[in-house]
């Protein structure tokens, strides 16, 4: 034993040199390379200012240039093999640095001369950088002294054009040229293109060739990409490619016609053909089918987003193909059919089917197990439905490894079967009507589980998420729940340790923990992989997880928004470099904002930390925060001033939102430059001053509502950008509202100190939403306001205008909401009103109109479109997606939630007797009339009962006689009646019992009489202040008992009596007589002259008519005496 040992260990001792020899060395940066790296930084530096030093960090002067970003060296050598230097304008904000909107982008002027220095370089990835093409086109010829250079990327610079490619025939080492997304256009350049004898790869994605005139002699060539061009189906007749090749990709192109399937048949070294999103239409003859069997290559093909009239046909056509083993007809079958099974069950080799976006009928066929080689399968958006037995064929592919089955119509419960797909990787159910609950036993069985997403069912009860505890190669988790009635439970059993690295994990809307007190999930403790968490709207409690950050330093996005955390919300010492997104709003965390942020998460774009209760100061620290574009620290108690570097540093800033806080001082006073915020919410706070100069690039979204801001609004105002949306009211701002070239999609300056006539100036092309109310405007309506075509809303409420309402207001077809209470409108309600059947809020009161009420007046029945214009952001610096590696190469979208960052109306009207504000989504609902405090005189129309989805109705105040209508009874959705303070008679109508929702009624001051409706339903919670003023009325809720006689009581006068105890109708108290009429008429006079007084239009008319009257006497008297001289006269 002693001897084995002795001999082991001087084998150990003889190898151990050996061993060391051969260990890969990390070789040393040549310093030639190393000083013309730096020389490409300084370019950058030159060309776009201080922020290039921020994208090539590691880029310094003292340093190993093999362990820099972007650079790859040769491990035994040292010379730098591979340069990627693609994007670096995402970083550097080149296409930011515009003077105008119509500017062109900034370009770079790279000296590629510098590259010569790299002569071991075999890959340089220049793409999507704003290459100088000027520059590009004379120089790249001297790359070809990089003998060694096989792979160069220039794809997605929109400068290159036609002028490179003389250059580019020198690159005569090229196996690997990238030319894609470039300005390239005209017949495809073949001579220059065969001048590259060793080129196998050629992408030419998103050029404008649209010919192809002579042979491409590349012998080598493999690959061709000529997809998203502009050829028609003439190339596939004039194609003469070498026979080397063996991918093809035609898509997006505009071939038309059948199916050409003898012109591919000369291809017979192809193993991959595109022609998706083409204008094929249908299938070939049958002999043109059968010479598809000479491509014995062919293993994929894929004819996606072609509308053939027949799918049989094209699937009977394709199966001519011997070996096809990916099939991808997906969005192909435009016409409703169910799934041709039978045609597809002759593709024996079928390993990879596609069916997805197709207009299926039924529920997916058992017989698909006939396909037995399938390996991944794809039903996705399909339109299908019905339940999957328990023995479906599905459950008997035994080798496949991705189903999706997203975006149907499928339910039932998931089949216990598929837990025989041991193969299984991939497992997407989302957006179907699955319920019950997923089997702990099926999911448990999937051990080769790496993506799976069960969100968005009807899936009910609790699920432990412990059931994914032994899938050690879990990497995405989405369970989402679509009813609210899913309850993830992650804390049973008591401490299991998963043995599972996830990547993504979404769990928004999941009900987390609800039997263990909202804890937060114990097993993310022992994850340290994650990019994406969502764990949003689970109501989680406890103080807020640091350590999650701390722990995953790979963490991307963090939305743990609308949850219960309390505490301080703190930050890791070091830097993550992947975080971009962090969504902690809506939580009750306390303390202030860290001022280590830009240390921390030096390139973070998304930061919501709104809704809390966050205090202190903004850390001037955000200002340095150069990747930023929403910041949202909206709803908290932050005070003091805003940091100027928020809009002088951050270049990328397009959304600010720093509403509902405590924050002071004089933010847009003096000039301000506001870069390119497109959004910029500062309401609710205390600022104040007046608006000075401020410059701006793209500011769309102006809120200052609801602050101390004074003094005129500044011209600049009316000249931003067409649509805009400007929030200024509930402030101090005085004088006329300046006019100008724009035309607001939403503008409201109302409870401001504005004065003089409404301005006739301002541009109402594409108003919507148009709010002056509460402000000091005379005179009449302006006639400008007949442009107010799209006019959703309009307020002018609570001013001092006068004079009829015009005509032209009916006819404004869209007008929703019409609001112009407390004015001096007088004369009557227009019957052009009738015309605008889409307005649902209606406010007249408060004026001095006359006349009866148009019979024909009508509220909309119902929400037609959104009164609401919430604006979202539309575009991101970084992919809101990730892609998953997988075939069917699934997207996960991190943006759950469509977050609602503009401005929402919002409008106050009467209803239950208080002036309520009405905002949002819930003016899609809210309809209601209120013509109170008028002057109107007859009958109420019954036609008013036929307003079903009416829920406030007021007419109190007015003078209005006749019966209450019975019909009154259809009013179903009314909330809020008020018929007081006016000349009613008859009864209330017991009918209107039916009203289940009528919660404000009044009918109090009115001539009414009669036994009232008995106390039950909604009438048991009225009081007699309901009825009060109406003498006659009697039974409960009054004191007034009614007589047991159903007829109706005769009031009777009781005056005094004769000697027979008769009444006598013909004495009269003569002392109250005359002190009743001359008070009668003391009151009159009084109201005659208050009216004359207030009203000018009245007042005009009055003394017209006094001046008439007195021309008239006069000539009446000088006829009276003169006539009868004249007469005599005569005679």
């Amino acid at each position: 034993m002693n001897h084995k040992l002795w001999l082991s260990c001087l084998l150990m001792l003889t190898l151990m040199p050996v061993l060391f020899l051969v260990q890969p060395s990390q070789a040393v940066c040549i310093e030639e390379e190393r000083m013309a790296l730096l020389e490409i930084k300084d370019s950058l530096i030159n060309s776009y200012g201080y922020e290039a030093d921020k994208v090539l960090r590691t880029w310094v002067d003292l340093g190993e240039c093999c362990d820099w970003e972007r650079v790859m060296c040769n491990t035994t050598t040292g010379h730098v093999t591979r340069l990627s230097l693609q994007s670096l304008d995402k970083n550097l904000n080149i296409g930011i640095m515009v003077e105008s909107e119509n500017s062109l982008k900034k370009l770079w002027p790279l000296n590629v001369s510098l590259f010569l220095h790299f002569e071991g370089l075999t890959s340089l990835n220049l793409s999507s950088n704003y290459l100088d093409n000027q520059i590009l086109s004379t120089e790249i010829k001297t790359l070809s002294r990089l003998k060694m250079l096989e792979i160069l990327d220039l794809s997605s610079n929109y400068n290159i054009d036609n002028n490179i490619l003389p250059s580019l025939t020198t690159l005569t080492s090229l196996r690997v040229l990238d030319l894609s997304n470039t300005n390239l256009e005209g017949t495809f350049p073949t001579n220059e293109f065969s001048a590259l004898k060793n080129l196998e790869t050629l992408d030419l994605t998103m050029c404008a060739f649209n010919d192809f005139e002579r042979a491409l002699t590349l012998t080598k060539l493999e690959t061709l990409i000529l997809s998203q061009n502009s050829f028609n189906e003439s190339i596939i007749s004039s194609l003469k490619l070498p026979p080397s090749l063996k991918n093809l990709d035609l898509s997006g192109n505009q071939l038309s016609g059948p199916f050409p399937p003898r012109e591919f048949a000369q291809f017979t070294s192809l193993e991959q053909l595109d022609l998706t999103h083409n204008w094929l239409d249908g299938a070939p003859t049958i002999r043109g089918c059968r010479s598809l069997a000479k491509l014995k290559n062919l293993k994929s093909i894929a004819l996606a987003d072609i509308n053939f009239q027949d799918g049989k046909s094209i699937l009977s056509c394709l199966n001519a193909i011997p070996f096809l083993e990916i099939l991808d007809l997906s969005g192909s079958f435009w016409l409703q059919s169910s799934i041709p099974i039978q045609a597809l069950a002759s593709f024996q080799n079928l390993e990879v089917l596609d069916l997805s976006y197709n207009n299926f009928v039924g529920s997916i066929p058992s017989m698909i197990k006939l396909l037995s080689s399938l390996k991944v399968v794809s039903f996705s958006n399909c339109t299908l439905e019905g339940s999957i037995p328990p023995d479906h064929g599905l459950c008997e592919l035994k080798n496949i490894q991705e189903l999706d089955l997203s975006r149907n119509m499928l339910n039932g419960n998931l089949p216990t079967c598929f837990s025989k797909l041991s193969s299984l990787k991939l497992l997407d159910i989302s957006s179907n009507q699955f319920t019950g609950m997923p089997p702990q036993s099926l999911i448990a069985n999937l051990t080769a589980l790496e993506y799976i997403d069960f969100s968005h069912n009807n899936f009910e009860g609790s699920f432990s998420f412990s059931s994914f505890s032994n899938l050690t190669k879990l990497e995405v988790v989405k369970l989402t729940s679509n009813n609210g009635k899913l309850e993830v439970e992650t804390e049973d059993p008591i401490g299991w340790i998963p043995l599972f690295q996830l990547k993504f994990l979404m769990l928004p809307n999941c009900n987390m923990n609800m039997v263990k007190g909202s804890v937060f999930p114990s097993f993310l403790v022992h994850q340290n992989k994650l990019q994406v968490l969502d764990l949003s709207h689970n109501s989680l409690k406890g103080q807020f997880p640091n350590w999650l950050i701390k722990n995953n330093t790979e963490l991307q996005v963090l939305n743990l928004r609308n949850n219960s955390f309390d505490g301080n919300f703190s930050l890791p010492l070091y830097e993550n470099a992947n975080a971009w997104w962090i969504d902690i709003s809506s939580n009750q965390i306390t303390g202030t904002i860290p001022t280590n942020i830009q240390k921390c998460f030096p390139y973070i774009a998304h930061l919501n930390f709104s809704q809390n209760s966050l205090s202190g100061y903004i850390p001037s620290s955000l200002g340095n925060l150069s990747e930023l574009f929403v910041l949202d620290l909206s709803n908290n108690e932050l005070s003091g001033e805003v940091p100027k570097g928020l809009f002088t540093n951050t270049s990328l800033l397009t959304l600010l939102h720093l509403s509902n806080n405590k924050l002071n001082g004089e933010v847009l006073s003096g000039n301000l430059t506001t870069g390119n915020i497109q959004t910029l919410h500062l309401g609710g706070n205390y600022f104040k001053g007046n608006i000075g100069n401020v410059t701006s690039n793209s500011l769309y979204l102006l809120d200052i509502s609801n602050n101390l801001f004074t003094g005129i609004i500044p011209n600049w105002i009316s000249n931003i950008k067409d649509s805009s949306q400007l929030v200024l009211n509930n402030n101090m701002f005085e004088g006329e509202f300046p006019c100008g070239p724009t035309s607001f999609l939403f503008l409201d300056i109302s409870e401001n100190f504005f004065s003089g006539s409404i301005p006739s100036c301002l541009n109402l092309q594409y108003v919507q939403h148009l709010h002056l109310g509460s402000n000091r405007f005379t005179g009449s309506i302006p006639n400008s306001f007949i442009n107010l075509t799209n006019a959703l809303t309009l307020d002018i409420g609570n001013n001092n205008l006068f004079g009829r309402i015009p005509k032209f207001i009916g006819e404004l077809e869209n007008l929703r909401i019409l609001l112009m209470r407390e004015n001096n409108f007088s004369g009557l309600i227009p019957k052009k009103l009738c015309k605008s059947n889409a307005i649902s809020l209606l406010d007249l009161s408060g004026n001095s109109l006359s006349g009866s009420i148009p019979t024909c007046l009508q509220i909309v029945t119902g929400p037609s479109y959104s009164i609401s214009i919430p604006s979202t952001l539309w575009s991101y610096p970084r992919n809101l997606f990730y892609g998953y590696t997988s075939v069917l190469g699934k997207m996960l979208s991190v943006h759950n939630d469509q977050e609602e960052l503009g401005i929402f109306e919002e409008v106050n009207f009467t209803t239950k007797s208080m002036s309520r504000p009405y905002k949002g989504n819930v003016l899609d609902y809210m309809t209601g009339l209120d013509l109170s405090s008028n002057l109107l005189t007859g009958e109420i129309p019954k036609q008013l009962g036929l307003l079903s989805k009416i829920h406030t109705l007021n007419l109190s105040n007015n003078h209005l006689t006749g019966p209450i209508p019975v019909n009154f009874s259809n009013l179903a959705s009314i909330e809020s009646l008020d018929l007081s303070s006016n000349n009613l008679s008859g009864n209330v109508p017991s009918e209107l019992l039916n009203l289940a929702f009528l919660s404000i009624f009044n009918v109090s001051n009115n001539n009414l009489s009669g036994r009232l409706p008995e106390m039950k339903g909604q009438f048991a919670t009225f009081t007699s202040a309901s009825y009060e003023g109406n003498p006659l009325l009697c039974g409960l809720p009054l004191e007034k008992q009614c007589m047991d006689t159903p007829s109706a009581i005769v009031p009777r006068v009781i005056g005094p009596l004769d000697e027979d105890g008769n009444d006598k109708w013909y004495d009269i108290d003569m002392i109250w007589f005359v002190a009743s009429l001359s008070s009668t008429w003391v009151v009159f006079l009084l109201g005659f002259v208050a009216v004359l007084y207030t009203n000018p239009y009245w007042r005009r008319m009055w003394f017209y008519f006094i001046e008439k009257s007195m021309y008239t006497f006069y000539y009446f008297l000088i006829d009276l005496v003169t006539r009868p001289a004249v007469l005599l006269f005569k005679r």
